[in-house]
C-alpha cells in the first residue's frame, strides 16, 4: 500500500514535529525546574537548532540569500520570543505545562487565518470543516485551562 505525497507530507510536516514539540514542551518544564532561564535556554535551544540546521540543510541542500534570510529570521526570534514566555510563565508563576501548551498552541487558529489570506489558501479550502476544527481548538483550550 503507497501513500499518496500529500499523506506523506502530513504525517512527516505533523505526527512527527508534534511529538518533538511535545518533548521540547516537557524538556522546557524541566529545564526550568532545575533553575535554567529563559535566556539561557534560548540560547541552549538555540545551539541545538544550529546543528540540527546543519544536518538537514546537509541531507537536503538549499540556497540562501538575503530575503530568504529574512524571513528566516523573522520566524526565529518570533519563536524564541513566544518561547522566552512560555519560559517565564513555566518559571515565574509555575504554571501547569499540561494547561499551558494547549493554550499557545491556539497559535494554529492564527496559522490557520493568516495561511488562508497571505498563501490564499482560502480557494482550497472546506470552510465547514476548518471552522468547525477551530470551534473545536478553542473549546478544548477554554476546558483545559480551566481544569
Amino acid at each position: 500500500m503507497s501513500m499518496s505525497p500529500n499523506t506523506m507530507g502530513l504525517l512527516v510536516g505533523g505526527l512527527v514535529p508534534a511529538f518533538g514539540y511535545a518533548i521540547f514542551a516537557i524538556g522546557t518544564k524541566l529545564a526550568g525546574q532545575a533553575g535554567l532561564g529563559a535566556g539561557p535556554l534560548l540560547v541552549l535551544v538555540g545551539a541545538a537548532c544550529a546543528i540540527a540546521g546543519a544536518g538537514f540543510w546537509a541531507v537536503l541542500p538549499a540556497g540562501i540569500d538575503v530575503r530568504s534570510a529574512s524571513w528566516g529570521l523573522l520566524a526565529g526570534f518570533a519563536w524564541a520570543i513566544g518561547t522566552g514566555f512560555v519560559s517565564l510563565a513555566l518559571a515565574k508563576w509555575n504554571v501547569p505545562i499540561s494547561k499551558l501548551n494547549p493554550i499557545y498552541n491556539t497559535n494554529t487558529l492564527i496559522t490557520v487565518v493568516l495561511g488562508l489570506v497571505l498563501f490564499a489558501e482560502w480557494k482550497e479550502a472546506n470552510p465547514l470543516p476548518l471552522i468547525g476544527g477551530a470551534v473545536l481548538i478553542l473549546a478544548g483550550s477554554l476546558l483545559v485551562s480551566t481544569s
